[in-house]
């Protein structure tokens, strides 16, 4: 497989050398042009015309990069430089209807109305589905109207040379500028405070307002996000901008309706708009809606086929779904648009998925009064049949005075949302003389509340078991409920336990459990239960406290012990018990 791949490398290199300069130079331009038009997508002005300069230094004559050029040096408020680039666009490609609405746009910004609507007018009568030209050409009029009204009421003067209108520079584009580079640099605090001092100079700029949301938002402090959005809205409604935002920082709660709905409003309007398609398929991710997912992120690749984000979303999908090959192809291709990226890189760094999962545990009980040891040991293999599925089975020996049984069980786990799993077992026992001779059991798992803040997720939970034994039958159910704290590092459970047998007898009790991830590899664990035990088909009311440790010592292997102390009416009982996981 190495020469294989070396082979093809050299092969690629050869070619690479042996083609014609025309041929390279047109990857070039391609790059650089892509480079550009994501760059002033981002609002990064200066480099996207610096991007898009480098392209035409090497092919003067591409009038699509022109056009980028103009609207580069628009967001700049460089009228002077855009109508050049408009300019030559047109002298080249006299038809193009962006190069003649991003012209309109100069002459109207330079104080040229009767210059700039017809230009406009045509733009909008050519293309009847332009947003941006109707709006234009609405907005060119309502000031011509205006400036007739200001002259009607005017005295007159006389007449003298006009000096062209301009533009001021925004005062504030410094800043903005200034905050998107320490946002992208993961610099937060920093953004923040260079965003609010815009803020506090133009409190209604929409811009800023989103600008610190986004930031705002990724530093988990949503409720106060949501606010710079709402601001946002209520300045300029609908807003697309701050809907996106919005979406986004439902995705970043974990709230995947709340995004679904959100977002599913800003395609209802904009249907083909890029950022929106993304976020639809991250919100997919979510629903592990995996095919909905795939169609959007192709959808956006069909629109901007070197949109890394994109790829690296398409490669999400194909890794949930269990094929990490065809996600490390599209990570790669991303990789190749943008050399260097982090966030690419780390998932490329990720190792394949291990699919196997070994359990071994053993326990030795000490029971008082004279009455002998226990013992119980076990071994389970699971195998992840799918990102959803898991399969599994366990082997457990026991031994009571002098008794020895060997339980065999199946077990198959189901995730049926990110939200929602469930699993069901069986379990046989041959010529048992203690253990129940059969059991069934099923159980399932239901996410109330999605991770919030320093709050982590808050889970019901509920396990049902029906086991048959030589002289009774025993059904115990036990809900309980689960939530995490301090960023998800302590986990706190109470589960209530109801046992009854075949004659009427019954029984109820309690567990109680915290787990605490004291480190990324060392974790422990301790609680209380008064709850009864199931012995030999009989109920024995029982009193223990439990607790013990668990050690990560690599991504593959993880050591466990557990000490544990039952109280029973005839005797008390100390356990020790070690066990290990390996994945592979």
């Amino acid at each position: 497989m190495r020469r294989s791949r070396r082979a093809a490398l050299a092969v690629c290199l050869i070619l690479a050398i042996a083609a014609p300069p025309g041929a390279a130079l047109a990857q070039t331009v391609d790059e650089l042009y892509a480079s550009g038009v994501k760059a002033r997508q981002a609002q990064h002005f200066d480099e996207a015309a610096d991007l898009f300069r480098r392209a035409l230094a090497l092919k003067p004559d591409n009038a699509d990069a022109l056009v980028q050029l103009g609207f580069a040096e628009l967001g700049r408020d460089n009228l002077p430089a855009a109508r050049q680039a408009f300019s030559r666009a047109l002298s080249l490609a006299p038809t193009y209807r962006d190069a003649s609405f991003g012209m309109a746009e100069v002459e109207f910004r330079s104080g040229n109305p009767d210059a700039a609507l017809p230009l406009a007018e045509k733009v909008a009568q050519a293309d009847p589905g332009n947003a941006d030209a109707a709006a234009l050409v609405e907005n060119i009029r309502k000031a011509k109207q205006a400036a007739g009204s200001e002259a009607k009421r005017a005295p007159a003067v006389p007449a003298r040379a006009k000096k062209p209108a301009s533009r001021r520079p925004d005062p504030f584009a410094g800043l903005m500028e200034q905050g998107r580079r320490l946002r992208a640099a993961g610099k937060l605090p920093e953004a923040e405070t260079v965003y609010r001092r815009a803020l506090r100079q133009a409190p209604k700029n929409t811009d800023i307002l989103v600008a610190l949301g986004l930031v705002v938002g990724s530093s988990r402090r949503f409720d106060e996000a949501g606010h710079f959005f709402d601001r946002a809205l209520a300045i300029k409604p609908g807003l697309l901008d701050a809907r996106l935002g919005k979406v986004r920082l439902a995705i970043w709660q974990g709230d995947a309706p709340r995004a679904r709905a959100l977002v599913d409003g800003v395609l209802a309007s904009a249907p083909d708009n890029v950022e929106a398609l993304d976020l639809d398929a991250r919100i997919a991710l979510l629903e592990v809606d995996y095919r909905r997912a795939r169609q959007s992120f192709q959808r956006v690749l069909a629109a901007d086929p070197r949109n890394a984000d994109a790829l690296v979303g398409l490669g999400d999908v194909r890794r949930a779904e269990g094929d990490d090959d065809a996600a490390r192809e599209a990570y790669r291709q991303a990789l190749a648009i943008e050399p260097g990226s982090a966030h690419v890189e780390q998932r490329l760094a990720v190792p394949p998925p291990r699919k196997w999962r070994l359990d071994l545990g053993g326990e030795v009980s000490d029971l008082t009064d004279g009455l002998g040891d226990w013992t119980d040991s076990s071994a389970g293999l699971a195998y992840r049949l799918s990102p959803r599925t898991t399969i599994s089975g366990r082997a457990r020996l026991a031994t009571r005075f002098g008794h020895t049984d060997v339980q065999v069980e199946g077990r198959i786990d189901q995730v049926f949302s990110p939200a929602f799993s469930a699993y069901a077992l069986a379990a046989t026992t041959p010529d048992a003389d203690f253990l129940a001779r059969y059991s069934i059991g099923a159980g399932a798992s239901w996410q109330l509340v999605a991770p919030a803040k320093a709050f982590g997720p808050l889970s019901l939970n509920i396990d049902a078991r029906y086991d048959n034994f030589a002289n009774t039958n025993v059904t115990s159910i036990s809900p309980w409920v689960q939530g995490y704290v301090l960023d998800g590092r302590l986990g706190l459970s109470a589960r209530w336990v109801h046992v009854q047998d075949d004659i009427g007898t019954r029984a109820d009790g309690y567990v109680l459990r915290a787990d605490l991830a004291v480190t990324q590899r060392f974790n422990l664990f301790g609680g209380y239960a008064d709850a009864p035990e199931i012995s030999n088909g009989t109920l024995v009311p029982t009193r223990t406290v439990f607790g013990g440790i668990s050690w990560n010592v690599s991504d593959p292997l993880t050591l466990r012990a557990s000490i544990a102390h039952e109280q029973r009416p005839t005797f008390d009982r100390s356990i020790f018990g070690l066990g290990l996981t390996a994945r592979f």
